[in-house]
């Protein structure tokens, strides 16, 4: 187990110190709409949660350093419920671009983005594209925390995993804060004809069109009544293990090559 592994209490020497060998862990959470009864903070919470959990069972030979998580992503498709702030796709992938050029910067080899919101994966990938092809010296990683899931995490869950303000992420919260959920409030079921996975589509021609919006449902994917707290800290046990084994897997997988030569190592180092 680690000790405090978080960047923003470190000096600048002991970052710079520790980066080389290092691998950078940053947290990429959302503020957004999550229906009438989970927090907007919901994706930042989840995704900060299963990265304290899992830094906590890496093994102290694994070095790392968890940077502040990122409160805010590509939330467009939210935006007509209220409640929720939103970096446009193309603003988003510069943003993750500066976060891991600063990185680089730092002396990080290794860089691994921890995502919590769905709609982060595509303008994501696209930053990590565009990173490696920048930096040649540099390892970077995306991982959202549900490709971390296996069906027997999931045994007797009916939800959509991880769905949106459904009966998943309300488990979830419910496990790490339950009085974070407006246990009042229900969602509009007449709405969830629509719900929003089902967002139906049709082709012409090669051409996908979207015929009914996010706002034709209640702004979650399903009616989260059987949201179960216990079954949430057992998902969130299990994940959270499942991550720290990802990261020793980064870590490992990702060292520099020693035989490889200092010059090469460091070539576009900018």
């Amino acid at each position: 187990m680690h000790d405090d592994v978080r960047f923003a209490t470190r000096t600048r020497e002991q970052v710079t110190g520790a980066a080389p060998e290092a691998v950078a862990i940053v947290p990429l959470g959302a503020t957004e709409q999550h229906g009438r009864r989970l927090p907007v903070s919901t994706d930042t919470l989840i995704v900060s949660h299963l990265t304290d959990r899992a830094t906590s069972l890496v093994p102290s030979r694994t070095s790392i350093m968890v940077c502040p998580p990122l409160p805010f992503g590509f939330s467009e498709h939210h935006l007509a419920f209220g409640g929720t702030v939103s970096i446009d796709s193309d603003a988003y992938v510069r943003l993750l671009v500066s976060i891991g050029r600063s990185l680089a910067s730092d002396g990080f080899r290794r860089i691994l983005f921890l995502n919590g919101h769905g709609g982060n994966v595509n303008p994501g990938g696209v930053a990590v594209d565009r990173l490696a092809s920048m930096r040649s010296d540099v390892a970077f990683g995306f991982l959202s925390y549900w490709d971390c899931l296996t069906d027997d995490m999931l045994a007797g869950c009916a939800a959509p995993v991880p769905g949106h303000a459904g009966g998943f992420e309300e488990s979830l919260v419910a496990a790490i804060d339950p009085s974070l959920i407006d246990g009042d409030a229900r969602p509009d079921l007449g709405s969830l004809a629509h719900p929003l996975p089902l967002v139906a589509s049709d082709r012409l021609r090669g051409v996908t069109r979207l015929v009914r919006m996010w706002e034709d449902s209640d702004g979650v994917t399903d009616d989260a009544a059987a949201a179960d707290p216990d079954f949430g800290a057992r998902v969130l046990e299990r994940l959270g293990a499942a991550i720290a084994d990802y990261i020793v897997e980064f870590d490992l997988s990702t060292r520099p090559n020693p035989a490889t030569p200092a010059t090469e190592r460091s070539r576009d180092r900018a």
